[in-house]
């Protein structure tokens, strides 16, 4: 009862916090663009006894709303911290510690339950945990005669350093992994030297179809699906142009999915239909603020759109519909 009301004065304060905000952004001049929810939220604690589904973590961090938890596993893959073999959650007993990355969104019940992305354990006394990130952008490498090291833009606008003595392991395969293989969309747990940069970088299991990388020209923005604009790297890589309106980019449905590998149709009735496999993924009418899917009506943030017999959505709601990873250049 007394963590119930202690949540309950939380939301109430956060209630009164926004209306000041928005009471103040009518009087003040134009603010900085609002903080951003974390891609990613990591949350850790010792195994503790539970009645009910899941895994219960709890740990003594007493001014976090995340110090008790429930996670469920699911197909998440759970690696060992010393080692970065698979970890046996079945082996798992009370008072181990856990450390899981999970989204931002999670079930509003006390504790919180969350799915979790990974899971990481058994990590050696006096060393740190590897941390989890997705990677947005492929390697930069200092010019010439400049010193430093490559490093890779994040989700959430973090960066990963690398070096040359980076060690780079797949997961659960026996596959070559070198730094230009991480590309968008990727993900991996790394563990870091003392000084941040990367000593081992794990790629995980892929969760997207591939990614599209954008490059902005005077005129349009062009769009390249699973490659970038390098023009030695990326010969052959399919490449579309997109075009700027006041909603966004609005990038053409026919080429960015079938270069992704579905396979688009036009019917009289439904619009554009893009399926995969056989099985329709969604359809769209020209015009038309939302897509139909199997599981029902979803939103666009701008409509549909028809133009000298090209049929475009913004970028980011067809990545989303693709399940493709969108990288901004």
């Amino acid at each position: 009862m007394k963590k119930l009301l202690s949540v309950l004065l939380a939301l109430a304060a956060l209630s009164a916090a926004l209306c000041v905000t928005a009471a103040a952004a009518e009087t003040a001049p134009a603010a900085e663009e609002p903080e951003k929810l974390p891609p990613f939220v990591q949350v850790w604690g010792k195994v503790s006894p539970w009645e009910g589904e899941g895994i219960y973590l709890k740990n003594d961090d007493k001014d976090s709303h995340l110090n008790e938890v429930v996670i469920h596993p699911g197909d998440a893959p759970a690696v060992d911290g010393g080692t970065g073999l698979p970890l046996d959650l079945e082996k798992v007993k009370e008072g181990d510690t856990l450390y899981v990355w999970t989204g931002p969104a999670m079930a509003l019940s006390l504790p919180p339950q969350m799915s979790v992305l990974v899971i990481v354990g058994n990590v050696p006394a006096g060393a740190a945990a590897p941390e989890f990130c997705e990677i947005a952008r492929r390697a930069v490498s200092p010019a010439p005669g400049d010193k430093g090291n490559p490093t890779f833009a994040l989700t959430g606008g973090e960066t990963l350093e690398v070096t040359d003595k980076t060690v780079y392991t797949p997961w659960l395969t026996r596959q070559m992994v070198r730094m230009e293989d991480l590309n968008p969309g990727d993900r991996a747990l790394v563990w870091k030297d003392k000084n941040g940069a990367a000593e081992k970088v794990q790629l995980l299991p892929s969760v997207y179809q591939g990614y599209v990388s954008t490059f902005a020209t005077m005129h349009d923005v062009r769009i390249a699906v699973n490659g970038g604009f390098d023009a030695e790297r990326d010969q052959g890589v399919p490449q579309f142009s997109g075009q700027r309106t006041d909603k966004g980019v609005m990038a053409p449905i026919r080429g960015v999915a079938e270069a992704a590998g579905y396979e688009v149709r036009w019917d009289k009735a439904l619009g554009v239909v893009v399926s995969r496999d056989g099985e329709t993924v969604f359809s769209v009418q020209p015009g038309a603020e939302t897509v139909q899917t199997p599981e029902g009506e979803g939103y666009l943030s701008a409509p549909c759109l028809k133009e000298g017999g090209t049929t475009y959505l913004p970028l980011e709601d067809l990545c989303h519909w693709l399940n493709l990873y969108c990288s901004w250049g």
